[in-house]
């Protein structure tokens, strides 16, 4: 698992803000950035719905500030018209997370098995590059994302496997 504290302090460096849907796969960072609120410079922005959060992580960008958006791989189907019409089509760079439920560990979940299967098309449909999210090398995998949205000045994406940043 990467260390909560290491990661919310990398993203410090990265970003201003951070906004999303809450998933369990993310649970250990998002309750140590929530415990740390007064002492974390990242504001964070709780969206009742992903398209939401893209719309916030827009509104964000169109002020010259950076976000990271995060969601549970199932909110990857409420996204495309918020990514296409607005990120995209403005190029809106923002850095997205999202939970890659489906696999294995949590096949017993009807609800993900069949959006596990699809993430990875759906984010090739939708012209979004993304990485897997992993303990090793996840900082220069980051920065390479990272680099990536800034050239394009367009979304990028990280799929984040169970145990990635929760125990």
């Amino acid at each position: 698992m990467i260390d909560p504290s290491e990661f919310i302090y990398y993203l410090e460096t990265k970003f201003q803000f951070i906004t999303g849907v809450p998933c369990s796969y993310f649970k250990d960072f998002l309750a140590y950035l929530e415990s740390h609120d007064n002492k974390t410079q990242l504001k964070h922005i709780y969206a009742t719905r992903e398209d939401e959060a893209i719309g916030i992580a827009s509104g964000i960008a169109f002020s010259g500030k950076k976000a990271l958006v995060y969601m549970q791989n199932s909110g990857l189907g409420n996204i495309g018209d918020a990514l296409t019409s607005l990120a995209q089509l403005y190029k809106l760079p923002m850095l997205l997370l999202i939970s890659y439920r489906g696999l294995e560990s949590d096949r017993d979940f009807p609800e993900h098995s069949l959006m596990g299967e699809v993430n990875e098309p759906v984010l090739s449909a939708l012209k979004v590059p993304y990485w897997d999210l992993s303990e090793d090398q996840w900082k220069q995998k980051i920065n390479i994302a990272l680099k990536e949205m800034e050239e394009t000045s367009a979304p990028v994406a990280f799929l984040v496997k169970e145990g990635v940043l929760c125990q």
